[in-house]
């Protein structure tokens, strides 16, 4: 008997929305889950995000779409100004006055879900991952790095990825909220 495959999807949020923030483009998210599913079959998505209350619309339009979102406690940032760590362009705080830091919240989820799952797809441009997706590529567990930029993601994980990396800029045109 054939057993469906069952690839589950692991989304820095906060890496994903910064990065189109910066990038003045809306990513629709309704779409990308479609696309997760359709392209790469994802079952399950998981979407890591630090909690605002008066984000409650967005999260539940995110549980409409099919993410399963995992919240992380926010803490204010205490700067005037933010240094993006990918390209260096400095930015007002005042599209982020929060911080989350999500990475330990998603590989603790991958090696808790390793065994669930066919192949994992990775959301981030985070060169913090690289120990991770060494692993799930040593353990033929990886089916996909997807950066949300190729022009802001970390050599690190560009590095590491061995070529099983995409970037969402790239699927512009099929992803981006009319």
């Amino acid at each position: 008997m054939y057993a469906p495959i069952k690839n589950y999807a692991f989304i820095d949020g906060t890496n994903l929305h910064l990065t189109y923030e910066y990038l003045d483009w809306k990513l629709d998210y309704n779409k990308l889950r479609n696309h997760l599913s359709k392209i790469h079959n994802v079952t399950k998505a998981y979407y890591f995000i630090g909690f605002l209350r008066q984000n409650q619309r967005i999260y539940n339009d995110l549980k409409i779409w099919g993410y399963s979102l995992k919240f992380r406690e926010v803490s204010p940032r205490d700067t005037e100004y933010i240094i993006c760590h990918k390209c260096g362009q400095i930015y007002e705080a005042g599209t982020s006055k929060y911080k989350c830091d999500c990475d330990a919240d998603i590989v603790l989820q991958i090696m808790s879900d390793v065994n669930n799952f066919n192949k994992a797809v990775l959301i981030t441009s985070d060169g913090d991952f690289d120990h991770v997706v060494e692993n799930l590529i040593r353990t033929n567990k990886l089916k996909l790095v997807l950066a949300p930029c190729k022009k802001g993601c970390s050599n690190l994980l560009l590095r590491v990825a061995r070529g099983r990396i995409g970037f969402i800029d790239e699927l512009r045109a099929e992803l981006e909220k009319i």
